[in-house]
């Protein structure tokens, strides 16, 4: 995959999807147990102009996610990052997208979305988003 119409392309092959915008793919993946959890897959640009495909995956609402804690429970995790987006705090990730294989994109979905599940199973108690 080289450009955001290849990712579009392979996710539309695989996953069932929402196009929220031109650069916007949300998906839906049940976690078994009668949970589920959003991933929201994005291109985007660097300020050198370099493309970019960004995971992120919801925990819950910032006002009922211990930021600290959650960043804490990231820093035993291989990929992933806390970030702040709107009144939600999401797990996420990013992926340059020149040279993009499959792996490269599925895996670092694949984890983001578990670890977001797990968090907020742990932070909050109950499947929230």
């Amino acid at each position: 995959m080289a450009t955001w119409a290849d990712t579009k392309g392979f996710i539309a092959a695989n996953y069932r999807y929402e196009e929220v915008n031109d650069t916007l793919l949300k998906l839906v993946f049940d976690t078994g147990g009668l949970r589920s959890q959003l991933v929201f897959v994005a291109w985007d640009k660097n300020s050198e102009g370099v493309e970019w495909i960004r995971v992120n995956s919801p925990i819950g609402p910032v006002g009922e996610v211990d930021i600290a804690r959650a960043a804490t429970r990231l820093g035993d995790m291989i990929v992933g990052g806390i970030v702040v987006i709107g009144d939600y705090a999401y797990v996420t990730n990013a992926v340059p997208l020149l040279n993009l294989d499959a792996n490269e994109l599925v895996e670092p979905m694949v984890r983001v979305l578990s670890i977001a599940d797990q968090l907020e199973g742990e932070l909050l108690g109950r499947d929230q988003v």
